[in-house]
């Protein structure tokens, strides 16, 4: 298993940083987790031919997340070239899509070359090459963590999450993770409460997607290792990033 930083921005402008996207490779196979903009320049970037997309799946729906599917679903659905490219598309709620269908064809049905799908919560996707299990998280209605498997590995996306951190994904604790994608933008990572909740984390490697830098500057990515005393790696995400697991 693979992963691709395509985009780490915490959702204001940043020099050389796209909106969040994450590309998960298991051999010839990708999958999209969330869909910042612009999705299609960023796969084509990386090589990624369309149709070789098995899914994506979108986190929670602020623009940041999801204004890349704009571009892509317009596209796809619109040029004979794409006519063999069938995505599925696992989206949190219903409200945002359809209106970005009304908007984009001039009716909100879920039609076209790409499967727009309602997920909630438990296993959502299992295609025998990668599971992804949706876990619900307290940012914005209907948010969730996604927890990926496959090759024997475990990846977990936490999407962004509550202030507090009292909404935690659970498998993070409980099973051990190869790595953990965790948001960097809603706390302060080296805050005693936040420490005392993220030094239970069962993981390999952490690294910090979606970061605000005034808040989570070098310095306090230091201090939090010294809290948690080294327990595991822990780095800043960038785009274009590989992590081969």
């Amino acid at each position: 298993m693979k992963v691709t930083f395509l985009g780490t921005s915490h959702g204001i402008a940043e020099k050389n940083q796209f909106c969040s996207s994450a590309l998960v490779s298991v051999g010839c196979k990708h999958y999209v987790i969330d869909a910042g903009a612009p999705l299609m320049t960023l796969l084509k970037n990386h090589d990624v031919a369309y149709e070789d997309v098995q899914g994506i799946f979108i986190t929670h729906s602020h623009a940041d997340h999801f204004m890349g599917l704009l571009e892509f679903t317009w596209q796809i659905n619109c040029f004979g070239c794409f006519e063999n490219v069938h995505i599925p598309v696992y989206v949190p709620d219903e409200q945002k899509y359809k209106e970005m269908f009304q908007f984009l064809f001039g009716k909100p049905e879920f039609t076209g070359r790409l499967e727009y799908q309602v997920y909630g919560d438990g296993v959502i996707f299992d295609d025998g090459t990668l599971k992804v299990t949706a876990i619900p998280v307290g940012h914005y209605p209907n948010a969730h963590a996604f927890m990926l498997e496959a090759e024997g590995k475990r990846v977990v996306f936490t999407g962004d999450m509550s202030h507090d951190l009292h909404d935690y994904p659970q498998p993070i604790v409980e099973k051990e993770c190869d790595l953990v994608v965790i948001e960097g933008a809603h706390f302060t990572l080296d805050d005693d409460n936040i420490v005392n909740i993220l030094k239970q984390s069962k993981c390999k490697k952490m690294l910090v997607n979606h970061c605000n830098f005034a808040r989570n500057t070098k310095e306090v990515l230091a201090n939090f290792y010294q809290k948690v005393n080294g327990a595991f790696e822990i780095d800043y995400a960038y785009d274009t990033m590989c992590v081969d697991l």
